[in-house]
């Protein structure tokens, strides 16, 4: 009988070994990777934060950038023995456009090196467009990332940026308010009166619309965003009146997107009508100059190009409106 209690009590503490063995070799795995992340951290930490600058892109033009490196800590999907979540450390970045104006492209993957002071920026997504950022090299040194922006079509430019501030506020999702902000005062700049004339194709002439003057109006309207009761985002709007339509049958709403990253700045406009014009509907594609001057292409759905628009902000008529008199 004692043979058999001790035999028991030899496989019981056997079991219990093997039990604590598994739960200390489950214990050393997170403790690892606790260890890791830690180190992870301390690395990343040196140069966590915002840094802003030049982008000088290859074709001559100058943007101000700014790049967020973060350290985000997220769950691996495993779960420890006490049912808690397993966590990894990531560093990731977010690449934002200033001036001219964009939204943030967030949930980029970075990786740096400390030993060497390199640093590189890859955009995960399967779906980028040709020249959207696909990945960035750079060094930082002395508060100072110099390097390289690269789309999958070539080099986008040459950045210098300078760290300005550490951590972050917001997580890396950047901020929806900053660049609505941006957008708003970008918008702003460009809002106003604008006076000038369609010179019609030779075709538009034989169908009785003959070269004339009109007035346009550009301004920034504030349209509720969806989930958030506080936030709004800017839109170019505005209004296309002819001089030869009193009774603004022909009165167009416009809506439409500036871009002052391109040289010369784009101003392209769609141009929908209120009377009853049988769906007709209008597109100006143009350039706008810093003084206000603004030429473009009108074309519609309902007889293709139909002559050349010449426009300035202000009271002014341009000189290529001399000769008109509608």
């Amino acid at each position: 009988m004692l043979k058999k209690i001790i035999l028991t009590l030899s496989v019981l503490s056997l079991a219990a070994c093997a039990f604590n063995n598994d739960e200390s070799s489950a214990n050393k795995r997170n403790k690892k990777l606790a260890e890791e992340n830690a180190r992870a951290a301390a690395i990343f930490s040196k140069v966590e934060g915002s840094y802003q600058g030049n982008l000088i892109r290859e074709n001559g033009a100058t943007e101000v950038i700014e790049i967020k490196l973060v350290g985000l800590s997220v769950e691996t999907g495993a779960k420890n023995d006490d049912g808690s979540a397993i966590n990894q450390y990531l560093q990731t970045a977010v690449y934002t456009r200033i001036s001219p104006s964009s939204a943030s492209m967030t949930g980029l993957s970075a990786n740096y090196t400390a030993e060497l002071g390199t640093l590189t920026i890859t955009n995960p997504a399967k779906d980028i467009n040709n020249d959207d950022v696909h990945s960035i090299t750079a060094t930082i040194k002395d508060g100072i990332m110099n390097g390289v922006v690269v789309s999958k079509a070539g080099i986008i430019g040459r950045m210098s940026l300078k760290f300005v501030i550490g951590g972050s506020s917001n997580g890396g999702n950047g901020s929806d308010e900053q660049y609505y902000d941006r957008l708003r005062q970008k918008y702003a700049k460009i809002s106003g009166m604008y006076y000038g004339c369609v010179i019609t194709t030779k075709d538009m002439t034989q169908r009785g619309v003959p070269n004339y003057k009109a007035k346009m109006t550009l301004s920034v309207f504030e349209e509720k965003v969806v989930g958030k009761d506080k936030t709004t985002r800017p839109t170019l709007v505005g209004t296309f009146l002819r001089n030869d339509d009193p009774d603004e049958f022909l009165r167009a709403a416009l809506s439409g997107e500036y871009r002052d990253d391109l040289v010369p700045a784009a101003l392209n406009l769609d141009g929908k009508y209120t009377g009853q014009t049988n769906g007709y509907v209008t597109v100006f594609k143009g350039t706008l100059s810093a003084d206000g001057d603004y030429v473009a292409e009108y074309s519609s759905n309902n007889f293709g190009f139909e002559g050349k628009m010449y426009f300035k902000r202000g009271k002014t008529y341009p000189a290529k409106c001399a000769n008109v008199s509608r």
